[in-house]
């Protein structure tokens, strides 16, 4: 309960778009994490090529009329 407020507040001082939910393990278990699983939903969510884009400069979000604009 107490990880789970934290997260709230955090959530509430942001603003955020969505909230991305990795599963770190498959048994349920708190405390073990399976780097190869969260890996694998990091790959699939487009979570590192977003990484690897706003690295290289360019921006990962863009007003629309801007987008249109270019």
């Amino acid at each position: 309960q107490e990880s789970l407020h934290k997260l709230m507040a955090n959530l509430k001082t942001t603003h955020p778009h969505f909230v991305r939910c990795i599963i770190p393990n498959e048994i349920k278990q708190p405390g073990l994490i399976d780097a190869k699983l969260v890996l694998h939903q990091l790959q699939c969510n487009g979570v590192l090529e977003g990484i690897r884009i706003c690295r290289k400069g360019f921006p990962n979000r863009i007003i629309y009329s801007e987008f249109k604009q270019r």
